[in-house]
Order: C-alpha cells, then sequence, then structure tokens
C-alpha cells in the first residue's frame, strides 16, 4: 500500500468522528484521485478508491443520525423519488449472482477485470460482479443519504462549497502530472498510480502530452474536469456573491482549461454539451424576469462576446498562431477513427451489444462486461428489464416538476438537471462500468430531496396554522440538518 492510501486511512477516523461536513468534502476533495489503491497489495484483483471509502463514511454518518434510517427507507421505497433506483438495485444485485452462471461459456464478453482487453473471453463469474456491484450499492446508498438530508439548505451550501474543493484537486492533479512530465519526474507520482486496472498515462496526442492527473487515462481525466466544471458553472448564479462567486468562476475555468489539455474527445463533446445547455441557461435567465442570475447577465454575456471578437480576430489577424491547435483537433476529434484506442473500444462496444443479444435480452450480469458506452454497458449487464429502471429513473429525475419549489430551490434544482447532459454525452462515447458515480449519486439525491419537498411542502397558509410540533419531530428547512448538526 502506498503512502497516500496509508495517509487517507489515517484521515479517515478524523472524518468519521467529526461533528461537521468533513465527510461531505472529503468526498468530494478525493474523487480526483481515481488511481489510487486503498487496499493492500494487489487487491486480489479488486481495486478500492478513496472516493468510494468517504462516501461509505458519508453514508453511515447520515445513517447514524435521529430518524434518518426511517427517512432513508421511506425514500427508496416511494415511486415518485427512488422507487426506481431502488428496483434496479436489487435487479442488478441478482443479475451480478445470477446470470454469469447461467450463461458461463456461453457468451463473449470483454471482463471488467481478469482478464485481456484486446479479445473477447468467454463468461464467466469474476472479481468485477463483486466490486463493481458493491461500487454500484455506494453509489445507490449516496442517492439515498444524500435524499434524507439533501433539502437542507445548509446542506446544499456545503455542497457547492465541497466541488470548489473537489476542483482544486482535479487541477492540482492535472498541473502535477504536467510538471512531473515536463522535468523529468513522472516516478514521483508512482505512489497515486496503484490500481491492479491499466493505465494509460505516458500517452501523448499530436505531440503533445495528455493530461491524466490521478486518473487511470486522459479520457477519465477530462470527462471527470467537464462534469464538475459543468457543475460549479450553472449553480454559479446561486454562489454567494463575493469572494465565493469568484472563486467557483475561476474554478470552472480552470476545469474546462485542464479538460482542454487533456485532449480527449469524449471531453471535448462534453464541452460542446456544456455550451448548449449554458446556452440554454443564458437563455431562461434572460426572458425570465424572475429568474436568479439575471444580475450578473450584462457581466456574462460581455465576457462572452468579448472572447468570441478575441477569438474571431486572432484567426483573422494571426492565423498561422491557431494553426497548430486546428490541427490537434482534427487529429483528436476527426482523426479519432483512425487509432488504435477507437478500435479497441469499439470492440469492447460491439461485444457488449452481441452478449446482450446472445443473453436473450437478459444481459451478462452487472460487472460481466466493458463497454465504451453507458447505454450499452447497462443493457449488456442487468438486460432490457435493468435498463427500463435505471433509464426511466434518469428520465423520472430530469423531467419532475419544480414549479412548486421556492424560487431559490428551483433554480437549484434546474440547474443539477442541465448539468448532467454533458455527464450524460460524455457517458455515451466513452461509459465503461455502469457505476454512475459518487458526483453523480449526489446530484441525483439532492434531485430526489427536491422532488420530495416539491410533493409534501403544504401551502403557506397551512404552515402558518400548523401548531408547534412536539420533541422528536423533523427539522424545518431553517434548521441544521442532521449531518451539520455542528459547525
Amino acid at each position: 500500500m502506498s503512502w497516500p492510501a496509508l495517509a487517507l486511512w489515517a484521515l479517515l477516523p478524523l472524518v468519521a468522528v467529526s461533528s461537521g461536513p468533513a465527510a461531505l468534502y472529503a468526498a468530494s476533495a478525493f474523487g480526483a484521485f481515481m488511481s489510487l489503491q486503498m487496499l493492500p497489495g494487489e487487491g486480489q484483483g479488486m481495486n478500492l478508491l478513496p472516493q468510494t471509502v468517504f462516501a461509505a463514511v458519508l453514508v453511515g454518518k447520515i445513517a447514524l443520525a435521529r430518524g434518518n434510517l426511517l427517512r432513508g427507507v421511506e425514500a427508496a421505497l416511494d415511486p415518485a423519488r427512488l422507487g426506481l433506483f431502488t428496483a434496479f438495485m436489487a435487479y442488478s444485485i441478482l443479475s451480478a449472482v445470477i446470470l454469469p452462471r447461467l450463461f458461463a461459456g456461453m457468451v463473449e464478453v470483454i471482463p471488467v477485470s481478469g482478464a485481456d482487453l484486446s479479445g473477447a473471453s468467454l463468461l464467466i463469474p469474476r472479481p468485477g460482479n463483486i466490486t463493481q456491484t458493491a461500487y454500484m450499492l455506494i453509489s445507490y446508498l449516496t442517492v439515498v443519504a444524500v435524499a434524507v438530508v439533501g433539502s437542507r439548505r445548509d446542506f446544499r451550501q456545503h455542497y457547492m462549497k465541497a466541488l470548489l474543493w473537489g476542483a482544486a484537486t482535479i487541477i492540482v492533479s492535472g498541473l502535477l502530472d504536467l510538471a512531473a512530465d515536463r522535468v523529468g519526474a513522472t516516478a514521483l507520482l508512482e505512489p497515486f498510480r496503484t490500481v491492479s486496472y491499466t493505465l494509460l498515462t505516458d500517452v501523448e496526442a499530436a505531440g503533445a502530452k495528455r493530461v491524466v492527473g490521478f486518473t487511470p487515462e486522459a479520457s477519465a481525466y477530462g470527462g471527470l474536469c467537464v462534469s464538475i466544471a459543468s457543475t460549479i458553472l450553472l449553480l454559479r448564479p446561486l454562489y454567494r456573491e463575493g469572494a465565493l462567486r469568484l472563486l467557483a468562476t475561476a474554478a470552472a475555468l480552470g476545469l474546462l482549461i485542464m479538460s482542454a489539455l487533456s485532449t480527449s474527445a469524449t471531453a471535448y463533446a462534453g464541452c460542446a454539451a456544456l455550451a448548449c445547455v449554458y446556452g440554454f441557461d443564458l437563455a431562461r435567465r434572460i426572458f425570465d424576469r424572475r429568474a436568479i442570475g439575471r444580475d450578473i447577465l450584462g457581466w456574462e454575456i460581455g465576457v462572452l462576446a468579448i472572447a468570441a471578437l478575441a477569438a474571431v480576430a486572432i484567426v483573422a489577424l494571426a492565423p498561422s498562431t491557431v494553426a497548430p491547435l486546428f490541427d490537434v483537433f482534427d487529429k483528436i476529434v476527426f482523426g479519432k477513427s483512425d487509432t488504435y484506442s477507437f478500435y479497441q473500444r469499439s470492440l469492447w462496444t460491439r461485444t457488449g451489444w452481441q452478449a446482450f443479444l446472445d443473453t436473450g435480452g437478459l444481459g451478462a450480469g452487472l460487472g460481466s462486461i466493458r463497454t465504451s458506452n453507458w447505454t450499452v454497458s447497462i443493457l449488456g449487464s442487468t438486460g432490457v428489464f435493468g435498463a427500463l429502471l435505471l433509464f426511466g429513473f434518469f428520465l423520472q429525475k430530469l423531467a419532475q416538476r419544480t414549479s412548486h419549489l421556492p424560487r431559490q430551490d428551483a433554480a437549484f434544482a434546474s440547474a443539477l438537471k442541465l448539468s448532467l447532459a454533458p455527464y450524460l454525452v460524455m457517458n455515451q462515447l466513452g461509459g465503461t462500468i455502469p457505476d454512475i458515480g459518487i458526483a453523480t449519486a449526489i446530484v441525483l439525491g439532492l434531485l430526489s430531496s427536491e422532488a420530495a419537498a416539491a410533493q409534501k411542502r403544504p401551502s403557506t397558509a397551512a404552515r402558518a396554522a400548523e401548531p408547534t410540533a412536539p420533541a422528536g419531530r423533523r427539522p424545518t428547512a431553517a434548521e441544521p440538518s442532521p449531518l451539520m448538526s455542528k459547525p
């Protein structure tokens, strides 16, 4: 076990016994450490990542607060909140146990781990069935836990600040990767790259170093940058005016710059999706006079206009300065089909789709296959039934109404829904496993808590007429959540 892993294990008890939101900040900050093994040795073919560990601590702390366990069960079984995701989780666990044995030796797959990734292998139960089920279970429990406390205003404020901590670690890890490569000291980063699966950390694109940070490959790093940048950028009007909002702006811009340095076609597609949803958000704030963030519209539009004019001027007056950039973009995006990576990932997806067909639409079991398309990964793993449940859950969260929410809460929920668009686009191009990840789990948990608030919040007149609740009641929105009960 490397020294960074030992340091994080030493930090874990302090986070666990803390009375504040340290677990939330840790789960966000350590999302950048995607290639750090937390298990001793080789982990017997299994990998445990820091974010998963600290997300489990977050779930435990929320669950142990008085009354939250019952609230979590209520949320998990509520069809309007998490019922579909709960059904998917139950079915996917059964699929991981039964389907690899049912179709053993009958179906070819590209395994998640434990075999050569350059060609297909016959389906058998593997450690990936255990690890991927565990990852998905932690993500599911994170959604449930956040759904319990996510309607608290103090929790949401801490979440927005935790995003900035996550952005800082992602940016710093990328800069360290660049600096170590430049001075020939990449060996210094080896303690952060100890997972058992294949790492592509010394790859170039068009003669330029592909930034990977502490992730396994450039596409993972670029996708992580775009996902967090999307959430921060769309939530930016809700950050407190002043230093905090400036930090959010700097974090979003820094993440987008680092995503460009990753030279990942997947990340570039995510940036295009982000541009679309950001334009939609701008238009919404322009035409909705009640929208939060109208006060900074002039600044945003002015900056965008200046940037566009500057880009046009540079291209028109000094085309030779940007020609190398266009060459790199052409090779990364339009020349992608000529690379071995494209061939290999296409093979993964074709094999996963064929496994879905060969199993009669039942799937090969959660954790059995590796693809390069999230939709095919879900279909090939859990079949038609699992796909209907999970995609139905996402659609339910994206389509839920926010008109009954207060203005601040509605803006928060709308920003979260828009932030999922780049994530979903990138997953269609590079999603290798079914797990949704901790960052997306928190977003879905927040949206599930907002759905409950929209349905169950009584009218203003009814709240005014309510008598004072007896001891043991649930706290009101103005009171701190059980997780945040102390500073």
